[in-house]
């Protein structure tokens, strides 16, 4: 094992599993994994250096504490010197830090572990002198705390091991401490100022450091920040942080006040022990969080200070109880209307809808509305507030839900399961989830979401992981399982199921689940979700709001159900009602009126409207039919989708399917007399679903349809050749909205495919030219979007270069539309402007990029044809004019009383 030891120094190897014998002998015939600490060799000659690598190997031994990392054995092998300590498994605070502030909970109990090391160290007389994040580590039995490698003994209550350390600083070899004035030692982000000021450190040094991380742990950000290290001293010698209580208005005010005595300028005014702020750590967590920690400090001076702060606070909190207590005798119900925002439209109905949801702690209102600017984000408002405000990089967010502590947002957008902190903004990936039906959050850190339109319930850790399926589909009853909603325990949660092939049958129903899988369990029939508040069970019933008394721990009902006075918008192509409560007290729902959804315009090239294909509604594909008169897409007024026409001469809209089947992405024929389309119906095998299979009906008359193309995975209809003999199609799993492959059938001959040679899985929509050669299409490849010509194979005389393909767009794009003449191509940007491409027929020479206008497409479906002489373009747009605001109501309990 020394062999092996002596190797790894040699490379300097600083991870080293140990399996069978002795390390240096100081730890003998464990087995056990342990991490080996090495100066390295060009560091050697320093004795500073080395001295306070000793040091290191000293104070740490002399510590024993579960928060502490232990240390095994201290050696030299030749000119290296080494540590043998505990292999720490986990993540560094500082990693854990990088996605986020920390929920109030967690920050709570790891600062009150560090906190208890802190105190056990400087008992032993050790100062750790660069207390930080990144020398905390995270592991599952809490926070160690790690490298004393600035540690100096204080020589007060030192231990028999350190008090030669003690000795240290007055060595006749050493000329003056190691710590003299003028000398800075740490990490200058957390370091206090007196350390700054090359002044002797003391255990009130520590607390300053463990301030900073209780700062950066409760908000995300760091106390003091400069962008020199002139100006961030400047900033810790002068500045004052703003209160966590204002980055993180969740942060509870004694963690807010316990923060600032220990940020002090001067250590005669912080708190004076690691052991009193452990103290005050626990009494926030124990319930003290919604007033100042009842530890004082142990300084007399500081009494008084402490002693006013508590009576302010006291009256404050007995303010508040007498109006609550006053509001539940007789205070009236109170509503209130919170407006859509400024130059924005609520999105609260259809696939890419975001109703509203109140946070837990009843102080945020979250939802979806689009501007002109970035398109569909999720959007904040403080319920206290007059206006809303959007969250960057929530781009194309679908239903959000709140976590338990109020703090974080998860919301579904790009095919992914993602999450929002609100106190710094960042914005990242939990799992993948293609077309997502709701999720739920617990206090366990676990989200149970439904991953798309058609699935059971999945579960996964809140800061990212692998899910897992927790409920399994009854196919021969349900389709869908969605709209979770946790109960009080934590465990168990409500969710709706579903079928699309009977979508007001009985079989529809809310259930109750658990995160283990274990629980399945009917409670009522019911045609929307329902939500669990303040012992009464919500859910929507012919629009009316209906409350039920329920005990969610037996799981039963203690009343018939009673109406209240609200009647709440629900959205039939969902099942989803929208509607939300708080734990305290506080209902947000969106009443009847107005339509929402999306709008089918005709523009000019300069984005003018020219025409609307009839109201607003939950439109998807769309698509041009004779020349331009006729606008053919598909549409929900129920979960399954159904084809329409649109006369724009006429003015007058047709349904052209009927069936319970879901249609959907339909291309009219050349000639405008048919149009194909994709259609899944159940199969005659009532426990299986069938695949997605491509159709073809008359535009006129009663015909039904009849099957053109089906595979074994689900196929879908693209576009037609000028002359009506190729069909392009995509074939995989229609959800994913990108094909896995593509290919080109011969109508005449359907036996015929040709496939094109595009990336597997990463393309989305694609269209002819008009001579049938080429095929344009856009892909979904990260990190952007591109639009590419293919030639079809075959059919092509002039082949591109190496590769097969040519890309077109330099910015991004999908969506790719041809003029009749193949001299010009339309496609959409990311950002949403539609633009035009000039191309040399034979060569595909590609030319600059016109800006032609702005549009909000609704994202992931065909949202854009042009007409044959690129004159007229048809855009599918977000939009919901006429809809109803959020009704707040605050007292409903006292409403149901009356009823």
């Amino acid at each position: 094992t020394r062999d092996l030891i002596e190797q790894a120094i040699r490379q300097g190897v600083k991870r080293f599993i140990q399996t069978s014998t002795v390390v240096i002998g100081a730890v003998s015939k464990l087995g056990r994994e342990v991490a080996i600490k090495v100066l390295p060799q060009h560091l050697t000659a320093s004795a500073e250096v080395r001295s306070r690598f000793e040091r290191e190997a000293k104070a740490v031994s002399s510590l024993n504490h579960p928060n502490i990392c232990v240390l095994h054995d201290v050696g030299r092998e030749g000119e290296t010197d080494y540590l043998v300590m505990e292999l720490v498994v986990g993540e560094t605070l500082a990693t854990r830090l990088a996605k986020g502030p920390l929920p109030v909970a967690e920050t709570l109990k790891l600062g009150e572990q560090i906190a208890d090391a802190l105190d056990r160290a400087h008992r032993a007389g050790v100062i750790h002198r660069d207390l930080k994040p990144g020398n905390v580590m995270l592991a599952k039995s809490g926070a160690k705390l790690m490298d004393f490698g600035l540690a100096r003994a204080t020589g007060e209550g030192a231990t028999r091991s350190t008090s030669s350390l003690a000795g240290l600083t007055q060595s006749p070899t050493v000329a003056q401490p190691l710590t003299a004035e003028g000398t800075i030692v740490g990490t200058f982000q957390y370091m206090a100022p007196e350390q700054l000021e090359g002044r002797e450190a003391d255990p009130r040094s520590d607390l300053w450091a463990l301030g900073c991380v209780l700062y950066e742990m409760a908000t995300g950000r760091r106390a003091f920040a400069g962008g020199s290290q002139a100006s961030l001293i400047s900033a810790i010698m002068k500045d004052e942080p703003a209160p966590a209580s204002q980055v993180a208005p969740l942060s509870p005010p004694g963690l807010d006040r316990l923060i600032q005595a220990c940020l002090a300028k001067s250590p005669e005014d912080r708190l004076q022990t690691a052991h009193d702020v452990r103290l005050q750590l626990r009494w926030i967590a124990e319930g003290g969080s919604q007033s100042a920690s009842p530890a004082a400090s142990r300084r007399p001076r500081r009494v008084k200070e402490w002693l006013g702060w508590w009576v302010g606070v006291l009256g404050l909190a007995a303010a508040t109880v007498a109006v609550w207590t006053a509001r539940d005798r007789g205070g009236p119900v109170i509503r209130a209307i919170l407006p859509q925002p400024a130059n924005a439209l609520y999105l609260f109905f259809g696939d890419n809808a975001g109703p509203p949801v109140l946070s837990p702690d009843g102080m945020h209102v979250a939802f979806v509305a689009v501007d002109d600017v970035r398109g569909a984000r999720v959007w904040v408002r403080d319920v206290a507030s007059l206006a809303a405000r959007p969250l960057p990089g929530t781009e194309n967010a679908t239903y959000p839900f709140w976590s338990p502590d109020s703090r974080s947002i998860a919301y579904f957008a790009d095919r992914k399961l993602k999450r929002v902190d609100l106190a710094n903004g960042q914005v990242f990936a939990i799992c993948p989830a293609g077309w997502g039906r709701g999720g739920t959050w617990n206090r366990k850190g676990q989200i149970v979401f439904t991953p798309d339109f058609q699935a059971a319930l999945w579960v996964v850790p809140a800061m990212g992981g692998a899910p897992r399926a927790i409920t399994a589909l009854d196919s021969a009853r349900h389709t869908t399982h969605r709209w979770p909603q946790f109960l009080p325990d934590g465990r168990r949660f409500l969710y709706l199921a579903g079928s699309h092939q009977n979508v007001s049958g009985p079989d529809n129903a809310i259930w109750v689940g658990s995160t283990d899988g274990r629980e399945h369990r009917q409670l009522l029939p019911a045609a929307t979700e329902a939500h669990y508040a303040d012992g009464y069970l919500f859910y929507v019933q012919d629009s009316v709001l209906m409350a039920r008394a329920f005990d969610p721990g037996a799981l039963r009902f203690k009343g018939e159900a009673m109406p209240t006075a609200e009647r709440v918008q629900f959205d039939p192509t969902t099942w989803k009602a929208n509607f939300s409560l708080s734990r305290t007290g506080l209902l947000a729902y969106q009443p009847l009126g107005g339509r929402q959804g999306s709008q089918i315009r005709l523009l000019d090239r300069t984005g003018r409207v020219l025409d609307t294909a009839g109201e607003s509604g939950n439109h998807f594909m769309i698509h041009l039919s004779a020349g331009g008169q006729r606008a053919v897409y598909s549409s929900q007024l129920l979960p399954n989708g159904d084809i329409f026409l649109y006369d724009f001469d006429r003015g007058i809209t047709r349904r052209l399917t009927l069936s319970d089947a879901d249609d959907d992405l339909p291309v009219p024929s050349p000639d405008g007399r048919r149009v194909a389309y994709t259609s899944r119906a159940r199969s005659g095998d009532p426990t299986s679903m069938s695949v997605y299979s491509i159709q073809v009906l008359p535009i006129e008359g009663v015909v039904a349809p009849r099957q053109l193309f089906r595979r074994a995975r689900d196929v879908w209809p693209l576009d037609w050749t000028s002359d009506g003999r190729y069909l392009l199609f995509g074939s995989g799993d229609f959800s994913t909205v990108a094909a896995e492959s593509v290919g080109v059938l011969d109508l005449q001959d359907p036996s015929r495919v040709h496939w094109l040679s595009a990336p597997a899985g990463s393309v989305n929509y694609g269209s002819f030219s008009h001579d049938g050669r080429w095929v344009a299409y856009g892909t979904i490849d990260a990190p952007e979007p591109q639009v590419f010509i293919e030639p079809v194979p075959g059919m092509s005389a002039s082949e591109p270069g190496s590769g097969g393909r040519i890309q077109v767009s330099t910015r991004g794009g999908g969506l790719p539309r041809w003029r009749a003449d193949g001299r010009e191509l339309y496609y959409a940007r990311p950002d949403g402007m539609i633009v035009a491409v000039s191309l040399t027929p034979e060569t595909m020479q590609v030319g600059r990029e016109t800006e032609l206008f702005r549009a909000n497409l609704r994202p992931l479906y065909r949202s854009l044809d042009v007409s044959p002489d690129g004159q007229r373009f048809l855009v599918n747009v977000l939009a919901s004019e006429g809809a109803a605001p959020i009704v707040l109501v605050s007292g409903w309990k006292k409403d149901l009383r009356k009823r």
